[in-house]
């Protein structure tokens, strides 16, 4: 059994060098291709899917859409969750990296970035939003370190991706940049200090093959030709 994990294509937030977390942002034209050929890569390795899950979020949805359909899979059963949704930058969510390292200094933006139990500042109007009217509020937060961010994307993988392979289903998760180091992190055993140096980039399929017992056999990254 397989676990595709793909982190969204570019996003005109990503462009525009903003930090999302859970601020919703399109995917970009070449955000787009690269998702469509990710899709074409995992389908020429001979890949065929069970079942896709992603974020709340356009891109992650988006990048979901572009890669079935590169897969003619566009008929798969398909869950989003929020607790697939990046980090929650809180109060950095929608602005520029660059201008926050100025206002905050580096190492604090670094801290807040890269550090795995560190809290941006919050933000409790970043949580307002329609897609999340019918969740229990309290189980929102305003703001996000990678370790509140394991702490919802663990027990999604205990209650579906886990299950799911275990019945021999090969899965697509498509997510983002944080909610997949704070998953990586959970299944490869990642030490706090290592998940700093671990990045995840946009639109390149890792893939992880498991035995019954769920013990990593393989991983690989299907990385682009395109330049």
């Amino acid at each position: 059994m397989k676990l595709i994990l793909i982190r969204h294509g570019q996003s005109e937030a990503n462009l525009a060098n903003l930090f999302t977390g859970w601020f919703d942002s399109p995917l970009t034209d070449k955000g787009k291709a690269d998702a469509y050929q990710a899709g074409c890569r995992l389908k020429a390795e001979g890949i065929r899917l069970d079942a896709a899950y992603s974020s709340l979020l356009s891109r992650a949805i988006q990048t979901t859409y572009f890669v079935l359909s590169a897969m003619d899979q566009l008929y798969l059963p398909y869950q989003k969750d929020w607790r697939l949704n990046g980090r929650h930058y809180g109060a950095l969510e929608g602005h520029n990296k660059q201008a926050m390292k100025d206002k905050y200094g580096a190492d604090q933006v670094h801290a807040w970035r890269r550090t795995f139990d560190v809290r941006p500042p919050l933000d409790p109007a970043g949580i307002q939003d329609p897609r999340y009217k019918d969740l229990d509020q309290g189980v929102l937060r305003a703001g996000e370190s990678l370790k509140d961010t394991l702490d919802r994307v663990a027990p999604y993988w205990q209650d579906e991706l886990a299950p799911a392979l275990k019945a021999g289903q090969n899965i697509l998760m498509v997510g983002h940049g944080n909610g997949l180091r704070a998953l990586v992190k959970y299944i490869e055993n990642i030490s706090d200090d290592a998940i700093e140096s671990v990045e995840i980039p946009n639109a390149q399929p890792i893939v992880y093959d498991f035995d019954s017992d769920l013990t990593i056999q393989s991983r690989q990254i299907l990385k682009s030709d395109q330049p």
